[in-house]
């Protein structure tokens, strides 16, 4: 069976590459189409990719104008990605949604939703019909993977849409049924909130999610001890690990907070690490403030969280990993973002209103007491890590297979 599987980059690729791998041990021919920085982790993991350029013909004048209009505004160097891989991206994109729309609205609709307006699924038939895949298999972004799981729906090819975790930002589209013939979802209230939105229960599948697994390995507490004795973190001294994510409304908050948390580290002994997001802006260009460590993105995520002692975030799929790990986390809740996830004390997670409250919220952690112990008791509630790659791969081969029969109820899902 072909299968072709397409993500962004961040948390996106940490969840796809695990299947791609695993169902090509299982003798699949799995084709991996990675969107804007997945190309530098399928690199890394010396996976074999395309990236959208090579299916986009960069003579035609309206792409490449376009792209290069777009691309002043949102293409970064030192993310991986070379300038004309933006322009073909975002030139392509222009072009499938003007030629719906118009060029002037489409330029209308670019001002007021940003690079969400687009969803080229014209773009993704052709991969397709140049791929040939038996099955398309996607994460829950909008923009292209939205558009590929759209087009395998309207060309009848069976897909997966793989929730990562929360899925709030996406049921608007995941609602419907051209968004992955099944879903499959880490948490039992996302099959509630689909259900809720319209979504046919018979389509959700709780499996969890592959970019966990790896949380699932017993020598990683023996990992974690020796990045610590690596980077001078003496067995005494509480190290805390700072997710960041971009905020394209604010760009400057996660820099307040950055330094905000050296600060307060500094002042109570603490050391303090930093995650940069993959698609933050150049992080050569970023300050970690002086006494900080920084964990690059060439680094086991793993290892540094069972390094550090409480971790804080504002939205990232991080704080999921570090609760699974057994790892207390602050979530701070101040971004543009923070209705998009769920994280509380049912799941185990200290959520602060504001940064003055985060040094407060440490020492409440770190002191043991009766709030602390309650939300480690919640954390040891959480599904384990381990496995879900398994889960999807068998949902691939079982239910897909039925698909390609061509028999019963789940042929008829295939009808667009």
């Amino acid at each position: 069976m072909r299968i072709l599987f397409t993500s962004y980059g961040g948390g996106h690729v940490t969840a796809i590459l695990p299947v791609l791998k695993a169902m090509q041990q299982r003798g699949h021919d799995c084709r991996y189409l990675a969107l804007t920085t997945a190309g530098e982790a399928a690199s890394r993991e010396g996976i074999e990719h395309t990236r959208p350029i090579d299916y986009v013909d960069l003579q035609n004048s309206e792409i490449a104008d376009w792209g290069a209009r777009l691309a002043q505004r949102h293409h970064t160097d030192g993310k991986g990605i070379s300038i004309d891989e933006s322009i073909a991206y975002l030139g392509v994109s222009f072009m499938n949604l003007a030629s719906i729309l118009g060029v002037e609205e489409a330029w209308r609709r670019y001002e007021i939703s940003g690079l969400n307006a687009f969803c080229p699924v014209a773009f993704m038939r052709e991969v397709l019909a140049r791929e040939k895949p038996g099955v398309v298999v996607a994460t829950s972004s909008p923009r292209m993977e939205m558009a590929a799981l759209r087009a395998a729906y309207q060309l009848r090819i069976p897909s997966l849409c793989m929730i990562e975790l929360f899925g709030i930002q996406e049921e608007p589209w995941l609602s419907r049924p051209d968004n992955g013939h099944v879903v499959s979802i880490s948490r039992p209230d996302v099959k509630r909130r689909l259900i809720a939105a319209g979504r046919c229960g018979d389509e959700i599948y709780l499996t969890g999610s592959p970019m966990f697994d790896r949380l699932d390995d017993p020598t990683l507490p023996a990992v974690g001890r020796e990045w610590r004795r690596q980077h001078d973190v003496g067995d005494h001294e509480v190290l805390v690990f700072w997710a960041e994510q971009p905020e394209p409304p604010n760009p400057e908050l996660p820099r307040r907070v950055r330094a905000h948390l050296a600060r307060v580290c500094e002042k109570n002994s603490w050391r303090l690490v930093i995650r940069l997001h993959p698609s933050s802006t150049d992080p050569r260009g970023e300050v970690i403030p002086p006494g900080c460590l920084q964990s690059h993105g060439d680094e086991n995520l793993a290892h540094v969280i069972h390094a550090c002692d409480i971790g804080i975030t504002l939205t990232s799929t991080v704080g999921w990993e570090l609760m699974l790990a057994g790892k207390p986390l602050i979530v701070i809740s101040i971004s543009s973002y923070s209705d998009l996830v769920t994280y509380g004390q049912d799941d185990g997670a200290l959520a602060v209103s504001s940064l003055d409250l985060v040094e407060e919220g440490i020492k409440k952690i770190l002191s043991g007491g009766a709030e602390a112990q309650r939300l480690a008791a919640q954390r040891q509630q959480l599904p384990p890590p381990g496995k879900a790659t398994g889960r999807i791969c068998e949902l691939l081969e079982s239910e897909v297979v039925g698909w390609l029969g061509g028999s019963g109820s789940t042929a008829r899902r295939l009808q667009p």
